[in-house]
């Protein structure tokens, strides 16, 4: 099931965008719902990695610059 939205664009973005899907042959839709899920993977992604270097951090963990890393191990 699909729920209807909608969203108003100044006429700048809203030219630019119709650029876009006509180079692109894709509708409005279709970009605002890939641009939509890209956003929300992305941030998953970083939700996902900031707690996981929390639990790094609460479990005695830590993490050395790079520069310490080549000094121990060349």
């Amino acid at each position: 099931m699909s729920s209807p939205i909608s969203l108003r664009l100044d006429d700048k973005v809203n030219e630019a965008l119709e650029k876009y899907i006509r180079a692109k042959g894709i509708s409005k839709a279709e970009f605002i719902r890939t641009a939509i899920m890209d956003k929300l993977e992305d941030d998953y992604d970083i939700m996902v990695a900031d707690q996981a270097y929390e639990e790094w951090l609460e479990n005695g963990k830590k993490t050395i610059s790079f520069e310490e890393m080549m000094n121990l191990y060349g």
